[in-house]
C-alpha cells in the first residue's frame, strides 16, 4: 500500500492540469540565451528560437559568436525540454541540451538541467527562464570535465513568443 501511494505522488509529478497551465503549443519563442561555456568562467551569449510541439515538449536552436579577439569564438546548441508542471504564469522543466563550441579547437559539451520559464501577468509573450544542472564537456586538453550549473533569467534565457 505504501509503494502504491509513493508511485501515485510521483506520477502526479508528470501530470500538468490542463486548466491551469500556460499553453505555449505550436508558438515559437525569439530571445537569447547564454548557458554555452567557451571557458572555466566564460559563457557564449547566443540567439535563441525555442519551439513548442505540444503543452509538454519544446526544443530550441541557438547560434552564438564572438569575433573581437585573435582567439574567435563560434557556439551551435540546441536543447529539448519536457514541461512537468505547469501553472498559469509558470512552467517547470527537465531537458538534454548538445552545443558544438569551436574556440581554438572544436569541442562537444552537453547539458542536463531543470529550470523554470516564468511570465508576468501583464507581459504573457515575454518569458523569463533560469536552469541549473550539470554539464559536461572535453574543454580540459581534451579530457573529459563535468560541472555543476546554475542560470539565472538574466542568463538562462528570455523568449518572446509569437
Amino acid at each position: 500500500c505504501k509503494y502504491i501511494l509513493i508511485s501515485l505522488a510521483f506520477t502526479q509529478l508528470f501530470y500538468i492540469p490542463e486548466s491551469y497551465a500556460r499553453n505555449l503549443t505550436h508558438r515559437l519563442g525569439a530571445g537569447f540565451t547564454s548557458q554555452m561555456a567557451t571557458t572555466e568562467g566564460s559563457t557564449l551569449p547566443a540567439v535563441d528560437a525555442k519551439y513548442y510541439f505540444s503543452k509538454r515538449t519544446a526544443a530550441s536552436l541557438g547560434i552564438g559568436f564572438d569575433t573581437r579577439t585573435d582567439n574567435s569564438t563560434f557556439g551551435l546548441g540546441s536543447k529539448f525540454f519536457y514541461n512537468l508542471f505547469g501553472e498559469q504564469n509558470l512552467l517547470f522543466y527537465t531537458g538534454l541540451g548538445l552545443a558544438a563550441l569551436s574556440r581554438g579547437g572544436t569541442r562537444l559539451q552537453f547539458q542536463a538541467f531543470f529550470g523554470s520559464e516564468f511570465f508576468l501577468t501583464d507581459l504573457p509573450s515575454l518569458g523569463f527562464s533560469f536552469e541549473a544542472g550539470i554539464r559536461g564537456d572535453n574543454s580540459h586538453g581534451g579530457k573529459f570535465a563535468l560541472r555543476t550549473t546554475g542560470d539565472s533569467f538574466l542568463t538562462g534565457g528570455i523568449h518572446f513568443y509569437f
